[in-house]
């Protein structure tokens, strides 16, 4: 795809990276009411939600290639004959498909909890900015990849794993 589509997604990722630390900055200097108030419960929950969005998303690179997911293997690689992507159902992509997408919601819905209203809105938003994305990203695979993600959306969940088998009644 050229030279211009290879350092894309490592532009991408730096410049999301850097709006997102100057949100967090700018919010840290928000103060206001608080929204939901933390009892001790809320808060073993806060950080249980926490320690579970960073799991799923640490675990999430064990899947697949990190230097192409950050833009470096584009870059190294832009010269050469361009490979079809693999869906991969290793790891937490065989429970979901949207692992990290799932653990960023979980981090910023754990962050609201004894948030101000300011930060509270924008850990919100921000988690509604990513369903919305796993939505759209979901939509951009199935027109990429064709019948293999479909069938892959049909096996594993979006967002929610499957706890209980499900059967479905012959008639």
């Amino acid at each position: 795809m050229g030279d211009k589509f290879a350092f894309y997604r490592i532009f991408y990722n730096v410049f999301s990276l850097i709006t997102v630390l100057l949100l967090f900055y700018w919010q840290m200097k928000i103060s206001g009411p608080v929204v939901i108030k933390l009892s001790p419960v809320l808060l073993i929950v806060k950080y249980t939600a926490l320690i579970l969005s960073a799991i799923l998303v640490a675990g999430s690179f064990l899947s697949f290639n990190v230097k192409k997911f950050s833009g470096i293997g584009q870059i190294a690689s832009r010269h050469q004959k361009t490979v079809k992507p693999v869906i991969s159902k290793h790891g937490f992509y065989g429970v979901v498909r949207h692992p990290m997408y799932l653990g960023g919601v979980i981090f910023f819905t754990a962050l609201m909890t004894g948030a101000p209203l300011a930060r509270f809105l924008g850990y919100l938003i921000l988690g509604v900015y990513m369903i919305i994305g796993t939505i759209r990203e979901d939509r951009r695979l199935a027109n990429e990849l064709g019948e293999g993600y479909r069938n892959y959306q049909k096996e594993v969940p979006m967002f929610l794993p499957k706890i209980l088998p499900v059967t479905r009644r012959e008639d």
